[in-house]
């Protein structure tokens, strides 16, 4: 063998043989392996799942966004427009345009890569003048005209009279075209009429027309019409193929105008194809540019998905400063299991350095297997992201999911794969730091460690950082405070990294000063514990006590995980309840129907001697209304009041106030609300209200900022009311003064309710009011909507409650942040679970040697086990104590800062704060189900082990 091959052989050679010794270490610590590829699918997943959701859920509002400006502009945004104007530019010959016609008409619109709903195409001339030929127009001037074409809308057009145009083969007979009806109207057009149309030039071309269909718009408001119905009413419009042949050919520069249109469906557009899709319309763009200069693209959906992607990053952005916690629990960790592994391997690695092997090479050899875990990761975690996604898409609240939502479209794509190849090598490097500070020992260091109790010189500087910690949660709750809370003058308080960041300082602070006392705790018990000559609980009090560094990473992962879960539960239900309280005061009912009245008609009569006719509705009432109890005819409607909203000012003192004046039924009035609070009216419930104001018909609830400047309950306070044009002085008695009334709000200024037939009886007619109605949840509000116009109401709109409550629940910052801390606790919790059956059965391992030398001395194998076991419920109660206690303080400190909900003034009324204990049993109720599965598998563990057998004495190692 040449010197060649035997090093061919040496290069092939030795990554095999690190990639079988790998293997075979993997396999030796199989179960630990193991944990710690799951450590890193759950890290590559969690981080791709923020920008899968913040890409879907921007996508599913772009779309919305798009539907409704679909069905209110009548033009879809996601479509293209083409348009060439010859006098901006210059006008063109048909051969000049048909490359450009040809790319848009066909290659260029399927290379998208989208549905096309609508292809339509639209040239025309610069203006010409058309003379009569013969006929009531003789050869006289008859208007100025274009000539042109317009395919791909037959649909959408309606000969009502005549035919479409055929091809005309040459002009030396009259070419067929189709005029508008408003255009046949005006000149008095008929079918069968011919005209002399002539360009403008020196030597002008001339052709005859002759008119064979006459055409309208089956439905102008179609998102198909790409251009303004009138602008064809000077158009006669001709069959594409006489345009672009016999027309061609005697015209010059015949295209003054082309315009290409192209509605696109975006239904399947998904988070992936976004990046394509703004490529191809940059190339497609530029492409039909160079066919014909001056061609411009006026219409495109890149304004809306270059903001989709604008609004997606910000998302993005915002979900992984919320999801830092998560993800650095997960570091942590994984950063726990390499320890674990370093542990078991640490003799290992310290003789191989005593063996000269260099620290870089004993690096590499982790790195090989730590790449392995990681590209298996990368291969697991993505998916299950995409599944996380779609959980967050269902989210309605912390560990509440709602109904499903199918319009969220989670698709991988290569910037959230990015993400999950960075989440890896983050935990590469942090699996490798144990690696790192192993290579720094050698074999005599191992033994020595190993003959004494080892102790952390740097504990100063950790309890110095603990104590900054500290302090810095303290700052921000001093910040918060400063603020007047997450609301922030307005902005959206989901955004404010306060709300999270404040409470995951001081739970990690107060995790770690506690862990820091656990071992005296555990050393005082250990003493208690030989009082009465208990071995089992000394025994594993006395390990607690001597050996924290064994529990300290799954403990403070179950501390940070219970107190991040009790203050997220908390802060999720008074959230839940601020929502619920704001949209009820908002709304006022289930939902509030707009409706107006219809103006009576009647037929005029004579005025008297010099004067103008008058109207007979003139004596009669201005408006006329159903009557209002027929609303519980609609199915879904219970319970139905009237309420009237009128603009007035208060007279008083010499001087106006502006007011909101507010009619109601009081009899009705209870029925449609549950929600009013007898703290708004100095204790007095709305039955009593409602009862003064059925004793006096002028009675008035007025707003507490009235008061004053010598008004009093009990005083009569002029108002002048204006409905609709018509103002009336109205004198009413103050009954009581209110500080919120529901629908309104002290911020939009003063208010007085009074009896809505005294305010009608003083004005002299009836006027329009809303509709507050109570429904059944289960019926839809489109289906009340339609029954409510069937029965003739004449409504303009609705505010509905649970819309409000199910639109604010969707929000991506809302569901995002609440998606994101579910699957955060879900997971975290998962591994923390992990993470105590793994140092429960390394302890075992280890402590096998202590445990035979025990049973040697007569200690029984029960004993052993309740030793083991004791260790595990001390550390999971220990652990569950300490995070609720940490979660409920914080809790109680921060939760009642967070004055929000929806309406025009978020935080009124102000909702008191909730600790969640449902949700808090719940988790102590999957934790101990879970601690009992923890100490059946120990027990397990403990008989494959044989630890209840005595052993020969020996090297631990």
């Amino acid at each position: 063998m040449s010197s060649a091959s035997r090093r061919l052989v040496a290069l092939v050679r030795a990554p095999a043989a690190i990639l079988l010794a790998t293997l075979r270490r993997m396999r030796a610590a199989a179960w630990l392996t193991g944990v710690a590829m799951l450590a890193m699918v759950v890290a590559s997943a969690v981080t791709v799942t923020v920008p899968l959701y913040a890409e879907a859920a921007g996508l599913r509002v772009m779309r919305a966004e798009i539907a409704r400006q679909e069905e209110q502009a009548g033009r879809s945004p996601f479509a293209l427009l083409f348009r060439y104007i010859g006098s901006w530019n210059a006008p063109l010959e048909w051969e000049r345009v048909e490359p450009a016609d040809r790319l848009l008409d066909a290659a260029g619109v399927r290379a998208l890569e989208l549905p096309v709903q609508t292809l339509g195409r639209s040239m025309r001339t610069g203006q010409m003048r058309m003379f009569g030929e013969g006929g009531i127009y003789g050869t006289e001037f008859v208007s100025s005209v274009t000539v042109g074409f317009l395919s791909g809308l037959d649909p959408q057009v309606d000969v009502f009279d005549g035919a479409s145009p055929r091809p005309a083969a040459a002009l030396t007979a009259p070419v067929e075209v189709m005029i508008t009806r408003g255009f046949a109207d005006r000149y008095g057009i008929n079918l069968g009429d011919r005209f002399r149309v002539v360009a403008p030039g020196r030597s002008p071309a001339a052709f005859s027309v002759e008119v064979v269909g006459i055409w309208r718009a089956r439905n102008a408001a179609d998102p198909a019409w790409f251009l303004k119905l009138d602008s064809f009413d000077d158009v006669l419009l001709v069959h594409e193929a006489s345009f672009t042949g016999p027309l061609a050919a005697a015209l010059t520069g015949e295209v003054d105008q082309a315009v290409w249109f192209v509605r696109l469906n975006g239904d399947s557009l998904t988070a992936a194809s976004v990046d394509g899709l703004l490529g191809r319309l940059t190339g497609l763009s530029a492409r039909a540019s160079s066919l014909v200069p001056g061609l411009r693209l006026e219409q495109s959906p890149q304004e809306a998905l270059d903001r989709y992607r604008g609004e997606a990053g910000a998302l993005a952005t915002q979900l992984f400063i919320f999801s830092a916690p998560v993800i650095g629990l997960i570091l942590y960790f994984v950063g726990m299991i390499a320890d674990v592994l370093v542990q078991r391997r640490r003799g290992e690695i310290a003789l191989l350095k005593s063996r000269g092997i260099a620290s870089s090479r004993i690096v590499a050899m982790y790195l090989v297997e730590w790449s392995l875990l990681g590209g298996a990761a990368l291969w697991l975690g993505p998916p299950l992201g995409v599944w996380f996604a779609t959980l967050l898409g269902q989210v309605r609240s912390f560990l509440v999911l709602g109904a499903e939502r199918d319009d969220l479209l989670v698709a991988l794509s290569w910037s959230s794969q990015q993400w999950a190849v960075l989440a890896i090598v983050v935990t590469i490097a942090v699996g490798l730091l144990p690696v790192w500070r192993a290579t720094r020992r050698t074999l005599a260091d191992e033994q020595r460690d190993a003959a004494r109790v080892r102790t952390n010189p740097l504990w100063p500087v950790w309890l110095v950082l603990e104590l900054v910690l500290l302090a810095l949660a303290t700052y921000g709750w001093y910040q918060l405070q400063q603020t007047g809370g997450l609301q922030l003058g307005g902005a959206d308080p989901l955004a404010n990294p306060l709300l999270l960041f404040v409470p995951v300082l001081a739970c990690l602070a107060g995790g770690l000063l506690s862990l820091r006392l656990m071992p005296w705790l555990f050393e005082l018990l250990a003493r208690l514990a030989t009082l009465p000559g208990w071995i089992a609980p000394m025994l594993a009090l006395r390990n607690l006590s001597r050996q924290p560094d064994a529990y300290r990473g799954p403990l403070l992962l179950l501390v940070l995980t219970l107190g991040l879960s009790a203050y997220t539960a908390s802060m999720a239900a008074t959230m839940d309840d601020a929502l619920a309280l704001a949209a009820r005061y908002q709304v006022g009912a289930a939902a509030q129907l707009f409706e107006t009245g219809e103006r009576p008609t009647a037929p005029t009569r004579p005025g008297q001697p010099g004067q103008p006719p008058t109207d007979a509705a003139d004596d009669g009432p201005r408006f006329v209304f159903v009557p209002v109890q027929e609303h519980l005819d609609v199915p879904g409607i219970t319970a139905v009041t009237r309420v009237g909203s009128y603009q007035g000012n208060a007279l008083g003192g010499g001087s106006r106030q502006r007011i909101q004046v507010i009619g109601i039924d009081r009899s009705q009035f209870p029925t449609v609300n549950p929600l009013f609070q007898p703290a708004w009216a100095d204790g007095q419930p709305l039955g009593a209200l409602m009862n003064q104001l059925g004793a006096t018909p002028s009675a008035a609830l007025v707003s507490r900022d009235l008061l004053g400047a010598g008004l009093k309950v009990g005083d009569t306070l002029p108002l002048l009311v204006t409905m609709f044009g018509e103002q009336q002085q109205i004198n009413v008695r103050v009954s009581a003064a209110l500080d919120l009334w529901p629908g309104l709000y002290p911020q939009d200024g003063p208010f007085v309710i009074t009896n809505l037939d005294y305010l009608f009886d003083s004005m002299g007619s009836r006027f329009p009011y809303d509709v507050w109605i109570d429904r059944d949840e289960r019926v839809p509000i489109a289906e009340i909507e339609a029954g409510v116009r069937a029965r003739g109401f004449s409504l303009v709109g609705v505010l509905d409650r649970a819309g409000i409550i199910a639109a604010e629940q969707a929000r991506p910052q809302r569901q995002g942040l609440f998606g994101l801390l579910s699957i955060g606790f879900i997971t975290c919790g998962v591994l923390t679970i992990v993470g105590f059956l793994v140092t429960g059965a390394v302890s075992a391992r280890r402590r096998s040697i202590e445990f035979g030398m025990l049973r040697a001395m007569g200690f029984g194998g029960g004993g052993v086990l309740v030793a083991l076991a004791l260790e595990q419920v001390l550390l999971v109660l220990l652990g569950l104590g300490v995070g609720t206690a940490i979660g409920l303080l914080v809790a109680t400190v921060i939760v009642p800062l967070l004055q929000v909900g929806v309406g025009p003034h978020p935080g009124t009324p102000a909702t008191p704060a909730r600790v969640a204990w449902q949700e808090i049993q719940l988790i102590y109720v999957v934790f101990g189900a879970t601690l009992t599965v923890t100490l059946g598998v120990l027990a397990l563990n403990a008989a494959r082990l044989r630890i209840f057998q005595a052993v020969k004495l020996g090297d631990a190692n």
